[in-house]
């Protein structure tokens, strides 16, 4: 299988990290190369039945499922019909729900947390990247309404609290925030927003409520010098 660039010195490539930490565990994943990885999907997983190594670079990507040795793959699911009985879409209404926690007196923001740009998910690597040279840290958005409510300007420091914890960043006034609502990434562990969120869920899918955490602003201290 070729390779798109030869790794740095000292890298390692993924799949001889993953056999060293199956080794590591004290066991055999039973396979040495990618291909063979592959090869043991394709014999247990039918809508992989037709991927190999060698199609590959034979013939570049495959779209799933690909089925035999002869079937090109579907790029296109659905084309025509649904994987349904009647071949036809089916659509189902879901009654709302509110969100699991609100705003009140004590917690009058509302926290969406997301991602950035810059970073997107690299931060949860090694962080030896350029990206720090275009964003280097974190900062909480909020509308300049409310910046200047709280009596913070661009590049002060605020306190952001949650039910569950507490986070400190610098801010920054954005009209791409509405008012009554803040933004943090959650690429920076320095500032981890996740401390803020909660573990409600949607009903169906389980996937955690990030885009709505009531939270409290105000103003921090500025970091005490340490002695050289």
């Amino acid at each position: 299988m070729w390779r798109a660039l030869p790794p740095p010195h000292g890298a390692r490539a993924d799949f001889d990290i993953l056999l060293a930490v199956a080794e590591a565990l004290g066991d055999d994943l039973g396979v040495a190369t990618p291909a063979e990885a592959m090869a043991e999907c394709a014999s247990v997983a039918p809508l992989f039945a037709g991927i190999t190594h060698e199609r590959l670079d034979d013939l570049g990507a495959l779209a799933w499922p690909c089925r035999s040795g002869a079937d090109p793959g579907e790029a296109q699911l659905f084309r025509d019909t649904f994987a349904t009985a009647s071949g036809r879409a089916e659509l189902h209404a879901v009654e709302w729900l509110p969100p699991g926690e609100q705003a009140d007196s004590a917690y009058p923001y509302i926290l969406i947390t997301g991602r950035r740009l810059e970073h997107y998910n690299s931060g949860t690597m090694t962080r030896r990247t350029p990206n720090l040279d275009l964003v280097p840290e974190e900062v909480l958005d909020l509308h300049p309404d409310d910046l200047a409510r709280l009596g913070l300007r661009d590049g002060d420091r605020a306190a952001m609290a949650s039910r569950r914890g507490e986070v400190v960043s610098r801010v920054r006034g954005s009209d791409a925030i509405a008012p009554g609502e803040a933004f943090m990434a959650f690429h920076f562990p320095e500032v981890a927003a996740n401390l803020l969120t909660s573990d409600v869920v949607d009903t169906v899918t389980s996937c955690p409520e990030y885009k709505v955490t009531a939270v409290s602003i105000r103003p921090a201290p500025a970091p005490a010098a340490t002695e050289s």
